[in-house]
């Protein structure tokens, strides 16, 4: 018994028990005890006001909502009720051409609310005509009058019902809308004369549903997505979300949902009228953020008590800092003898069992060290093969030489061009040749380019030169067009309509040539040609590995000097123009390799 006693006193006298009690004693019970009897119920007072504050925004909202769908329909109830309109239904004959636009106009077409920007009235007769402010097409016309709902509510009397229209659109400019469809019933006979399509544009709903955090929408009964502040979510369908089966059950409430590894908040309201529901999707973390900065005060308090139990454990573990040195002198003596000897075993229990731990891991250490040697080795060897076995580019470039052949051979004119244009530009882009060319070969490089472009933009692109034959000697850095041309391609001619055309200018002026790539493009906004012209007066350290105009102004600068390089001219609408200031300079016979291609035709 008493040395059972002896074994369990010896192990509470370990080094984990005392820094384990040490813990409980001074960190962890104070946590506990605090959290229990203050965080936990002031969140749920704070959790609890935060969701109140939710749900009175949210029936806000649902109320100014109802207001709209009211309006829409005293709208639509106005003119069902007018006797001029209720005349033109049961007898439309009885009306000439003149009285139905004007009542079109009078009635129709008048301003019915403020909460309407635009509005869309159409009436349908049971005689198979139609009166509407916007042009139906006759497809859909007939598509609409035939569809199961519309003859089920034609042949029932008082009949409404609320519509979203976001792909199926009933008018041609294709707006998405909001639509109130209702039956016209003669009080008398208690029979419907004729049908009434009252309907709204999505934008003038979507403006009461903003000022709430996370996503808000309004939700049909199909769980279609009807309106919402975030455009891209108009249309979709939330019918398969978890949270959509609880919406229907109750009028108003909140759910919690956990989806991808995130918690969200949702809130809703039902709008009485039609039965659709305003839903607001918050991700939990922001709506209780006020919860999260008590817990972060929470936590410095935390920190503060720790901060007290490193000095106390600091006491304790000075008793224990003396074999754990002794241990380490051992191992420096072992480490100075290449991990080929092992220590030997004494001390505390903690301190024997780690140091039988360290022999078995310096053992280890042995083993991978030989073993890192001849994957080494092993690596060297793969490196060489590898470094024998990397392919020249010019055998690409005398690979689509032959295939280029190959293909005029067969008659293939169009890709043997093609192959030819390529390989011409492949060839200059490797770098054969000098970095200053005469203008000649920077000419001829975009020849090339342009013919492959010329297989995207066909007969929308053409390209024009006006430079004297004795400046084709002139030189210029290498690539230097390309660049520019590419984004005249791009940003000028792509997006506009109509033939784009790029024009390369050069002329003598005094002691320099001016060279100029012009467009016919949409231009350069002041705004962005202000940025540009920044970046261009902008120092630059290093030359950049992309291609650009930056990089091409800043190779000039470096060739030749300040006065040098590249400016930006361009209005909206009307082309942008790309000036090169160079030194007058020919380059002289034998300081350029020509672009000499194998491609060529």
């Amino acid at each position: 018994m008493m040395e059972r006693f002896k074994q369990w006193a010896s192990g509470l006298n370990s080094i984990r028990n005392r820094i384990f009690f040490s813990i409980l004693l001074f960190l962890v019970i104070p946590f506990l005890l605090s959290n229990q009897y203050l965080d936990k119920p002031m969140e749920r007072a704070i959790e609890q006001k935060i969701s109140k504050s939710s749900q009175d925004a949210l029936v806000l909202m649902t109320f100014n909502v109802q207001l709209f769908l009211e309006d829409m329909l005293n709208s639509a109830v106005d003119i069902t009720t007018n006797d001029d309109t209720k005349k033109m239904l049961k007898d439309p004959d009885a009306f000439t051409h003149w009285q139905k636009l004007r009542l079109n106009d009078v009635t129709l077409n008048r301003s019915f609310s403020s909460y309407f920007s635009n509005t869309y009235v159409t009436l349908f007769d049971r005689h198979g005509n139609w009166y509407s402010t916007r042009y139906l097409e006759e497809s859909r016309y007939q598509e609409y009058i035939h569809s199961d709902w519309y003859e089920k509510m034609i042949s029932r009397p008082y009949q409404i019902r609320w519509m979203f229209n976001n792909q199926q659109f009933l008018y041609t400019d294709r707006e998405p809308i909001l639509s109130l469809v209702k039956s016209i019933t003669e009080l008398q006979t208690n029979q419907n004369i004729g049908m009434i399509v009252f309907s709204v544009t999505e934008k003038d709903i979507r403006k009461y549903l903003t000022g709430l955090e996370g996503d808000v929408y309004l939700v049909d009964k199909e769980g279609n997505i009807v309106s919402s502040p975030n455009r891209e979510m108009i249309g979709k369908s939330v019918a398969e979300e978890s949270y959509m089966s609880s919406l229907w059950t109750k009028r108003r409430g909140q759910a919690m949902v956990e989806n991808a590894d995130q918690k969200y908040i949702v809130n809703f309201d039902t709008v009485d009228l039609n039965g659709w529901k305003i839903v607001q999707k918050v991700p939990y973390d922001a709506v209780f953020k006020e919860i999260y900065d008590l817990r972060k005060t929470k936590s410095l308090i935390v920190l503060l008590i720790f901060g007290i139990f490193a000095v106390i454990t600091l006491s304790i573990s000075y008793g224990m800092s003396r074999p754990l040195k002794l241990l380490k002198k051992r191992m420096q003596v072992l480490e100075e003898k290449d991990f080929h000897s092992v220590l030997s075993v004494a001390g505390p229990k903690e301190i024997s069992s780690l140091i039988e731990t360290y022999n078995k891991m310096v053992t280890e250490i042995r083993q991978l060290l030989n073993r890192v040697k001849d994957e080494y080795q092993q690596k060297e060897d793969m490196r060489f093969r590898a470094l024998q076995a990397q392919i020249n580019p010019h055998f690409v470039l005398n690979t689509l030489n032959n295939i280029k052949w190959m293909a005029y051979i067969r008659n293939d004119k169009e890709v043997g061009d093609m192959l030819s244009s390529l390989g011409a530009v492949l060839e200059q882009s490797i770098g054969r040749g000098g970095t200053l060319i005469p203008l000649r070969q920077e000419i001829q490089y975009i020849e090339n380019y342009i013919e492959l472009m010329k297989m995207k933009f066909n007969d929308k692109l053409s390209m024009e030169y006006d430079i004297d034959d004795e400046l084709m000697d002139q030189e210029v850095i290498k690539i230097m067009l390309q660049p520019v041309i590419e984004n005249s391609l791009i940003h000028g001619i792509e997006p506009m309509n109509g033939a784009g055309r790029i024009l390369v200018r050069a002329w003598l002026e005094d002691d320099h040539i001016l060279l100029t790539v012009e467009d016919n493009g949409v231009g350069i906004s002041p705004e962005k040609l202000q940025e540009l012209e920044a970046r261009l007066a902008a120092g630059s350290e290093e030359l950049p590995e992309r291609i650009g105009i930056k990089n091409v102004h800043d190779r000039i600068r470096l060739q030749y000097g300040e006065p040098y390089g590249i400016q930006i001219h361009s209005k909206v609408d009307e082309g942008t123009t790309v000036a090169f200031l160079l030194p007058f300079k020919k380059v002289q016979e034998g300081d350029h390799d020509d672009l000499k291609s194998d491609a060529g035709r």
